[in-house]
């Protein structure tokens, strides 16, 4: 995507505004939905408040793959 300061924007302002304690970041295990979690990690980094991040994969057919804290 183009543009991606306001996505990062967006996820920084969650985590910053929102007061959350963690966030679990979710993509298929297809190769383009890995930059969702580049992206996150992005917002995260510049944040001011710092939350846990959790990575979890879903198959093609909808099972869950892998969970991991990234």
């Amino acid at each position: 995507d183009q543009r991606q300061e306001i996505y990062i924007e967006k996820i920084k302002t969650l985590v910053d505004d929102s007061q959350i304690n963690t966030l679990n970041v979710m993509i298929m295990q297809v190769p383009c939905c890995g930059g969702l979690l580049q992206l996150t990690k992005t917002a995260v980094d510049s944040a001011q408040r710092k939350v846990p991040v959790k990575l979890t994969i879903v198959g093609i057919e909808g099972n869950i793959l892998s969970e991991e804290w990234v």
